[in-house]
């Protein structure tokens, strides 16, 4: 029997988690969701635990920033593997290029319509699933 996919979510919007929460939970694959509200504990949580399968990084964090994460996740051996999707509101390329640039092999505009979001995190989900 496959392992639950593990996924980190990190987004300083609790709104914005609990939806993309809801929606991994609701996918008919075995997820088992993480969630933190900043780069900073995001970065705690990854020191020292089971790596996660995939994580799913807002761009824009206070604090450390998502490319920032980025980069920390891929200097600790541990994680260098981890896929990292960076989501963001912004389209601005250089912000793709920057996340690409360090790293993440996956950078998507945030659609804003509920629909979008499940269809965009269900498609994520079983891409990087296939992955394994």
């Amino acid at each position: 029997m496959p392992h639950p996919l593990h996924v980190l979510i990190v987004d300083d919007q609790f709104s914005d988690l609990l939806r993309l929460e809801d929606i991994l939970e609701e996918s008919p694959l075995d997820v088992v969701v993480t969630t933190s509200l900043s780069g900073e504990l995001a970065l705690t949580q990854l020191t020292g635990t089971t790596a996660p399968d995939l994580i799913l990084l807002d761009y824009h964090l206070p604090g450390i920033t998502g490319l920032a994460v980025v980069g920390a996740v891929r200097q600790q051996s541990q994680l260098d593997c981890v896929p990292i999707v960076v989501r963001s509101g912004s389209t601005d390329p250089r912000d793709a290029a920057a996340s690409l640039a360090a790293g993440a092999q996956e950078y998507l505009s945030k659609p804003f319509g509920f629909g979008e979001q499940r269809k965009q995190l269900l498609n994520i989900l079983n891409r990087w699933h296939a992955e394994e």
